[in-house]
């Protein structure tokens, strides 16, 4: 730890003497000025200090933003050639919106396949059915048993209505898609906590078109294993 440095207060008052002693002439000379004078004094000083700030900074700041400005206009100006150009070579070329209609078309295209591709991955086909599947991903689990499967009846996809229709109080029922139904099956697995949500999570991964109904977990008695009932339902396309 460094030693404190002492503080000579003779040495230093000593060293302050001329300037406290030029403070408290300009002090008298102040006080003995009229209440005219000083006004005049003070105003002059505040002159000054305006002067001060307007050389300083608003002048700095005025320049600034006249070059923010002029740079502005500048960049319109070449926008400006640059949409000239442009409108130009159009002219020159006859259709330059060919190239990008085929791009779009080609977008369109690339988005209909992957459309394809998703709904596919996310549906079950007429051969294997979702009972087929529940089942082949439940042996990967050992810990787990099958204690009840139910086949549901398929319920049809209904075409979404549109936003902007006002709801009659007597709606028909909402048309459907041709050819693609939910296939509905439930079931009721009996494990430990740990297989159960391993199970759920397996299906969340194996089946990404999966949609959860209702969902119960019950306790089992004793030292026995809760179960789990519910409900999923996948996405059937006819072929």
């Amino acid at each position: 730890m460094k030693a404190r440095t002492p503080i000579d207060a003779a040495a230093l008052r000593r060293q302050l003497a001329p300037v406290l002693a030029t403070w408290e002439r300009q002090a008298r000379r102040i006080d003995a000025l009229s209440l005219r004078e000083r006004a005049i004094l003070f105003g002059c000083i505040l002159v000054v200090m305006i002067a001060l700030m307007d050389s300083l900074v608003m002048t700095p700041l005025s320049a600034r933003s006249q070059a923010r400005s002029q740079a502005q206009a500048q960049q319109v100006e070449e926008l400006k050639q640059l949409r000239e150009q442009f409108v130009a070579a159009s002219r020159d070329t006859g259709e330059p919106a060919d190239g990008l209609k085929a791009q779009l078309e080609a977008a369109r295209a690339e988005r209909t396949r992957l459309d394809e591709a998703l709904r596919k991955a996310g549906s079950v086909s007429e051969a294997e059915g979702l009972s087929l599947v529940l089942q082949r991903l439940l042996a990967r689990q050992p810990g787990l048993v099958l204690e009840r499967l139910k086949l549901l009846d398929d319920a049809p996809v209904a075409v979404p209505a549109a936003a902007s229709a006002p709801a009659a109080p007597a709606a028909p029922a909402a048309p459907a898609f041709a050819g693609m139904s939910w296939q509905g099956v439930e079931l009721q697995v009996q494990g430990s906590y740990q297989d159960l949500q391993r199970y759920l999570q397996a299906l969340e991964r194996e089946l990404p078109g999966l949609r959860w109904g209702e969902m119960r977990l019950l306790a089992g008695d004793d030292s026995a294993p809760p179960r789990l009932q519910t409900q999923v339902f996948m996405l059937k396309v006819q072929p």
